[in-house]
C-alpha cells in the first residue's frame, strides 16, 4: 500500500462526498440533520466550505483507490480522508469573503435558532482541549464501500507522524460522538479525557487526547 498524499483543491468535491457518505448514520449528523432521506446531501453541503478551508490552511491527507490497493475503482478516486486543524489554522489570514460559509449553510439547512444551538453545543469541545493543544482531528472518513480495510488506521498513523515533526506539534486531540470509534482511537494512542452531552437531547461527545 502506498502512502497517503496531501489533498489538493481539486479533491474537495470527492472529499466532501466521502465524508457525507461515511457520516450518514453518525450520531452527531443524525442529531443535527434528522431527516435521513436528505442527510447525505445536507452533510455534504454543511461540511464542504470547512473542508475547502482545511485543504487551504490545515493538514489534509487522502488515500486514493490505487494507493489503497482497492480494485474495481479508478486509481485516482479518493476513498478516504483525514483532515486536521493545526494550531496555526485559527491564526491564518481569512480568505476574501466568500460564500457559502459553514455556519451560514447550517442556518439555511436547519434554521437560525437550531443552528445556533448546534454551534454553541459543539463549541463546548474547546473546554476539553489539551494544555498544549496540537492538531485537532476534525474529520476521519472512509467511503462505506472501502471500510474495514484498515484505511482509517493508515491515515491516522500517517497524520500523527507528519504532525509530530511539524512546527505545530503538541498534543493531538479529537472528539467523537460514536462510541464504537473509541476503541479504534485507543489502539492508536488516544485516551478519553472527558465527555459531555450535546445540547439537551444530543449524543454524548467523547474527547480524546493523543500522546503529546
Amino acid at each position: 500500500m502506498d502512502d497517503p498524499r496531501p489533498a489538493r483543491a481539486d479533491d474537495v468535491p470527492a472529499i466532501r462526498t466521502v465524508c457525507a457518505l461515511a457520516y450518514a448514520d453518525n450520531p452527531l449528523m443524525s442529531w443535527v440533520l434528522p431527516v435521513r432521506s436528505t442527510r447525505e446531501d445536507a452533510c455534504a453541503a454543511w461540511l464542504g466550505p470547512a473542508l475547502e478551508r482545511y485543504v487551504a490552511v490545515g493538514h489534509v491527507d487522502v488515500l486514493t483507490a490505487g494507493a489503497a490497493g482497492v480494485g474495481g475503482a479508478p486509481a485516482d478516486e479518493v476513498v478516504a480522508v483525514a483532515a486536521w486543524r493545526p494550531r496555526h489554522a485559527d491564526d491564518a489570514p481569512e480568505p476574501p469573503p466568500r460564500l457559502p460559509r459553514p455556519a451560514g449553510v447550517l442556518r439555511a439547512l436547519v434554521g437560525p435558532t437550531r443552528a445556533e444551538e448546534v454551534l454553541r453545543a459543539l463549541a463546548g469541545t474547546a473546554a476539553y482541549a489539551p494544555a498544549r493543544a496540537g492538531a485537532y482531528l476534525n474529520y476521519l472518513a472512509v467511503h462505506p464501500a472501502y471500510q474495514r480495510r484498515g484505511l482509517g488506521g493508515v491515515l491516522l498513523r500517517h497524520g500523527l507522524h507528519a504532525l509530530a515533526g511539524s512546527p505545530w506539534r503538541g498534543t493531538p486531540w479529537l472528539a467523537t460522538s460514536d462510541p464504537t470509534n473509541v476503541p479504534f482511537y485507543a489502539r492508536h494512542g488516544f485516551a478519553a479525557t472527558g465527555a459531555f452531552t450535546l445540547g439537551t437531547d444530543g449524543p454524548r461527545l467523547t474527547v480524546m487526547h493523543g500522546r503529546g
